[in-house]
């Protein structure tokens, strides 16, 4: 693996990169400054000789830029520009799954350990209560909302409140719709109610 340091002003992005730019005011953008500051760039920028093209990193490049660092360690591909272009997207989309039971156990342990800010690991507050089932106990008190029809009885799901229906989605359902919503949109919770609003109105 060729690596080299560039001038970090000197890096060009991609202008076909298809990864929407995150701001300052964005969580995500937030959660990605908090991790550099902490751990360090550990995962390097890619850039392509044969077009001087950021293949990789376009976001972390953005916060390095907001900051001022002036000089980053970059791994150098020499590809021609089609497969730049693939790598670009495989690098944006191959993801793993989570397993939530480890995932769950591991934030419990960071959030009870002294001098960790669980926000470097891009998980939000939020988030992580969700995880830790702390939410599902919140919801369990949600008052009824005065003209909604109580439609479902259950004791047993996650309640759930769409215009005047009040019901609940069983667990196994939930959890599945969840990792499946997360997988395509990732943790922040407005990206997730976007896509629960999108599901209801598509």
């Amino acid at each position: 693996m060729e690596t080299q340091t560039m001038r970090v002003a000197e890096i060009v992005p991609a202008v076909y990169n298809p990864r929407v730019t995150l701001t300052e005011k964005d969580f995500e953008y937030q959660a990605l400054k908090a991790s550099i500051d902490e751990f360090g760039l550990v995962v390097p920028l890619i850039v392509n000789r044969q077009t001087g093209n950021l293949v990789s990193g376009h976001q972390r490049l953005n916060v390095m830029l907001a900051k001022g660092v002036e000089e980053t360690e970059v791994v150098i591909v020499d590809m021609e520009p089609k497969k730049e272009m693939a790598l670009c997207i495989a690098m944006n989309k191959i993801t793993g799954e989570w397993d939530y039971g480890k995932l769950a156990d591991i934030m419990e342990e960071l959030r009870d350990a002294e001098g960790i800010d669980t926000t470097t690991t891009g998980f939000s507050d939020h988030d992580i209560a969700e995880l830790l089932g702390e939410l599902d106990a919140a919801a369990e008190d949600i008052p009824d909302v005065e003209g909604v029809a109580k439609k479902d009885d259950d004791t047993e799901g996650i309640p759930c409140i769409v215009g005047e229906y009040k019901f609940r989605i069983p667990d196994g359902p939930y959890k599945d719709m969840m990792a499946d919503i997360r997988e395509k949109v990732g943790f922040s919770k407005e990206m997730v109610e976007g896509e629960m609003k999108r599901r209801l109105m598509g």
